[in-house]
């Protein structure tokens, strides 16, 4: 399935190539081409609503933002995003990605998610929300992991932002997470082993 935001570029892409010539040019690249040498692994917990028809999308948001960390450009990096269930199998790492849904349930077990990877000596921990269509929830919902996190764990929350309901917003809100990641130091693991 196509992502909606994505047709109106599918919609227009007879005008895009009758105006290609202008932005292309038909020189070769001077440029070698880049060489993934190694991957950055950033490990992935679900603090989500137990609800079979959400799981399905749970995994196309990780395929996404892999994606959307994987865009040409990346200078020889590559990004391995893995999903654990458990956080005491959690590699350690400098970043985590801890993916939750806006309700007191989901946000629950974030905060347990955090105590238990803090145990483990993950320190950096971003939390990316599934806001859907409704953004305030999101957002209260995140003040009230952070605060509790900072009160009671000292633990400070990378806010990665909230990912709107699959639509035009969605591509701007995957970007904005992926660039925070991108800021951040990682863990480096050879190819040899994410593979």
């Amino acid at each position: 399935m196509l992502n909606p935001a994505w047709r109106p570029a599918q919609e227009h892409a007879h005008r895009l190539l009758n105006i290609s010539h202008h932005f292309l040019s038909d020189a070769p690249a001077s440029s070698p081409p880049e060489t993934v040498t190694e991957a950055m692994l950033l490990p992935v917990l679900f603090a989500l609503t137990p609800d079979p028809h959400i799981a399905p999308e749970a995994g196309y948001v990780l395929h996404a933002l892999t994606r959307q960390l994987n865009l040409p450009g990346a200078a020889g990096q590559r990004w391995n995003l893995q999903y654990y269930s458990d956080p005491a199998t959690t590699p350690r790492s400098d970043l985590v990605l801890l993916q939750v849904d806006p309700s007191l349930e989901s946000t629950r077990a974030a905060y347990s998610l955090i105590k238990q990877l803090q145990n483990c000596g993950n320190e950096n921990i971003g939390v990316l929300f599934r806001a859907n269509d409704d953004l305030a929830a999101a957002r209260r919902c995140y003040r009230r992991l952070a605060v509790a996190s900072i009160q009671f764990l000292n633990q400070p929350l990378l806010n990665l932002g909230w990912l709107p309901s699959p639509g035009p917003h969605f591509a701007a809100a995957l970007a904005h997470a992926a660039q925070i990641i991108h800021s951040q130091r990682r863990e480096r693991v050879p190819l040899e082993v994410v593979q």
